[in-house]
């Protein structure tokens, strides 16, 4: 539109209608019979136009007139079972509406005459229960309306000249307001099966947030100023806002204060308004800090964003910075709420994903640096929560959508039973963080008798691919090709106005080609396997990285010796200088294959002490013997530490509950640092671990630079084995099983958590990297650690 958002809504608020829709982006039709409202449906069409998501051809809108029905006029007139009866007509009209497509909007009662009130209120609540039934949505005419304005909704020209005739141009406007009003109330019916809530929300603080002006007033007056009623009005938008943020939306906040004083401004606040980011300084050019707003939250679409100022000027400088934001009419003085609500996507009534609930924390999280997502391919899911979050994923992703399928819970239940279908969902665990596990993308995948695999849909949350998500997500799909035996997949790119970034995705895949139509793009290509990580083409460049770059000290002979407190077989290491953590080229590598930014392994010198090292991880039955010799109060908090694993029995003859004793103990910290003391010895060091481990070449991997496979690694997903099972992976020290079976600890801690190293039967390859240091605390990952002792050499 060519017309600014101020002129376009003072048009729509003027009687008459300057400015009709230049296409009607609904097909609106008005039931039963002769029901018509052409009035109202220009001002809608005019609010779909402007603040709705087309996709596609118009929808199909019917509404339905509930004053039009015959049994209505029986409500008004207060005569006996009227409202029995009204009810029964709409669900007989709501059984006639044509077909299942398209939405339907049934709207209720308005109020005539006080005498009439109640009887409408009832019959009201039968409508209400009738339609949803029905599965149609209500619109509140009785809240906005009287019968007077939706009978001039019916030809407002004519009667405007008969009220200007008698002198009634006051009664002209007020019909037309109360007009706009119904308008608005349709619209926000319609909204959450049109278009999406906004994502984002980019709020001023002065006069948005607190009636009052920091920089100017001072802390205390800013949050005080005004009457009560206008300060009321800035507490239930404060409220309102916390609840989007609740149910997923973002907030962040733009304004022109000291960072430090609208900092302490938003923690005075009640309810407080939980920012995931706040752009804060005196000169501050809120345009460009929208730019960066936006491109901190991963380039979501201005689409997808609102902007709440209370500023008309800055309002129009963003307007025409970007055109597809949602920035309101709000007034600058006071905060009129109800007419900012009014001018808001109402938002989704689905019950909140998990992804909903953690939005803001991510980022909070992400701030830090020190996030590494791991993502895992899910086939053919069946639980509802994970059905309901892809659905949402398809109504609300477009930037990162490839063919813009609008698919519900359902329908992907529909193609989860159907063999000639795969569907995908991606999950992501968060290293480094407590944020829980979510769905993030999804994929579905159709099987053709003959010739290559299709994917129908591929799309993911915008808040990954900082991380390089997608490519993993990419090569994940591949694999389940591959698993089917098919060799080759096809898929086709659709443009949908704001998935650019998918053909430059493609295009930097070098898989895209352009259709002859200019449509989109398509691409053909080979699938690869891949260990859930990384493709095993890049693995491969990996691997002959490592082997280019290794270069092998001499052999020295193992030495070894046995503990006499338990049986253990220790082998020397012999210390001196090293560099342990990665170098700047070997940190490019990890980012090129696996799309993740090593964290935490930085180079760093060392110069360690000789030391002896359990060759084995410690047994179950090396922990047992332990307990033997443990008191009777030691014994049973063990038992309990450790899960119930061990049994001891009247006179403490300890055993493990279930399963060989050769296979790993696994137990806390605590239990790791006083069998080791009781053995007599200690836990290694991070830095006695990882030398151990990797020796002074520079490899990664204990063994070497081959990828980690068996024999020299247990296979992912294997079950625990015993502790002599790994035999082939040794170190160059002769120590076993450093990598790939159990997490082990050490005596340190990282991140103020008991540190770990290793990598478990679970983790993919970037994991098992004898660099790696795990963000968290392992009882969050719920991982299992074992453990194995070291003793210096005298």
């Amino acid at each position: 539109m060519t017309l600014g958002y101020m002129r376009w809504l003072a048009d729509l608020e003027r009687p008459g209608l300057a400015g009709e829709p230049e296409t009607d982006v609904l097909d609106i039709g008005f039931v039963p019979d002769g029901a018509r409202l052409p009035g109202l449906a220009a001002l809608v069409q005019r609010l779909a136009e402007r603040f709705g998501d087309a996709q596609g051809s118009p929808p199909r809108v019917t509404v339905v007139v509930t004053a039009a029905l015959d049994a209505a006029s029986a409500v008004y007139a207060n005569a006996g079972q009227a409202e029995t009866a009204l009810v029964a007509a709409l669900r007989d009209r709501l059984a006639a509406v044509d077909g299942p497509t398209g939405l339907t909007l049934v709207q209720t009662l308005p109020h005539a005459d006080p005498m009439s009130a109640q009887a409408v209120e009832q019959a009201n609540a039968g409508v209400a229960e009738a339609a949803t039934a029905a599965g149609a949505v209500v619109v509140p005419v009785h809240r906005v309306a009287d019968l007077d304005v939706l009978a001039a909704g019916e030809d407002f020209a004519a009667v405007a000249a008969a009220l200007e005739a008698l002198g009634r141009r006051d009664r002209v406007g007020y019909l037309w307001n109360r007009l706009v009003d119904l308008a608005w109330a349709h619209w926000q019916a319609l909204a959450p099966h049109l278009a999406t809530a906004p994502k984002v929300f980019l709020t001023d603080l002065d006069g948005v947030l607190w009636p009052g002006t920091v920089a100017e007033d001072g802390l205390p007056d800013a949050l005080t100023a005004g009457g009560i009623v206008g300060q009321l009005g800035h507490r239930v938008w404060r409220q309102h806002l916390a609840e989007r943020q609740r149910r997923g939306a973002l907030l962040a906040g733009i304004s022109k204060n000291d960072p430090a004083e609208a900092q302490a401004a938003l923690n005075c606040v009640d309810p407080a308004v939980p920012l995931a980011e706040l752009w804060a300084a005196p000169d501050v050019d809120k345009t460009a800090a929208t730019t960066w707003a936006l491109g901190y939250f991963d380039r979501i679409a201005a689409h997808h964003a609102a902007f709440i100022d209370d500023n008309p000027g800055q309002q129009e400088r963003l307007r025409a910075a970007y055109p597809a934001l949602h920035v309101p009419a709000v007034a600058a003085t006071p905060l009129l709420v109800t007419d900012l609500f009014r001018q808001l996507h109402p938002g989704s009534d689905q019950p909140p994903t998990t992804s909903d609930l953690q939005r803001t924390r991510f980022y909070q999280a992400r701030r830090s640096g020190e996030l590494v997502p791991e993502i895992v391919c899910i086939e053919d899911p069946a639980d509802e929560e994970t059905l309901r979050r892809l659905a949402q994923l398809h109504a609300r992703t477009n930037q990162f959508n490839m063919t813009t399928p609008r698919r519900t819970a359902d329908q992907l239940a529909a193609l989860v039973a159907d063999p000639a279908w795969s569907v995908l969902a991606f999950r992501v665990t968060y290293h480094g963080s407590d944020l829980a596990d979510e769905i993030v993308g999804c994929a579905e995948i159709t099987f053709a008798p003959d010739g290559p695999a299709l994917l129908d849909s591929f799309l993911a949350s915008c808040r990954l691919l900082w991380a390089g998500a997608q490519r993993r997500m990419f090569g994940q799909v591949q694999a389940v090709v591959l698993g089917r035996g098919v060799k080759e997949l096809t898929a086709r790119w659709q443009p949908n106005g704001r998935n650019e970034t998918y053909a430059q995705w493609y295009a930097h895949q070098q898989w895209a080609e352009p259709v002859p139509d200019g449509a989109g793009f398509s691409f053909t290509g080979t699938t690869v396997t891949r260990d859930g990580e990384s493709p095993d083409d890049l693995l491969t460049v990996m691997a002959r990285y490592l082997d280019a770059t290794l270069q092998p000290a001499p052999e020295t002979p193992m030495q070894s010796r046995v503990r006499d407190s338990d049986g253990a077989t220790e082998v020397l290491v012999p210390g001196g200088p090293a560099t342990l953590g990665l170098r700047a080229e070997d940190r490019a590598v990890v980012r090129s294959v696996f799309g993740l930014d090593p964290i935490g392994e930085d180079p760093r010198p060392v110069d360690l002490a000789p030391f002896w090292m359990d060759q084995h991880l410690v047994s179950r039955d090396m922990f047992a013997a332990f307990l033997r010799a443990a008191d009777r109060a030691e014994q049973a908090a063990a038992v309990d530490a450790t899960g119930e694993q061990y049994v001891i029995g009247p006179v403490a003859d300890a055993r493990p509950a279930f399963g060989t004793g050769q296979l790993p103990a696994v137990v806390p910290w605590i239990w790791a640092q006083r069998y080791a003391l009781w053995a007599g010895g200690r836990l290694p060091t991070e830095d006695e671990w990882e030398f151990a481990a990797r020796g002074t070449d520079g490899r990664w991997f204990p063994w070497g630079a081959a990828v980690p496979a068996p024999p020299r690694c247990l296979a992912r997903g294997s079950a625990l084995h015993t502790i002599t099972a790994n035999r082939w992976g040794t170190s160059p020290f002769g120590v076993q099983d450093m990598t790939g079976h159990l997490w082990q600890w050490c005596s340190g801690s990282y991140r103020d958590h008991p540190q770990y190293r290793g990598g478990d039967t679970r983790a993919n390859a970037y994991f098992l990297r004898a660099t790696v240091r795990p963000l968290e605390s392992a009882e969050h990952c719920g991982h299992l650690v074992g453990f194995r002792v070291v003793r210096d050499a005298a």
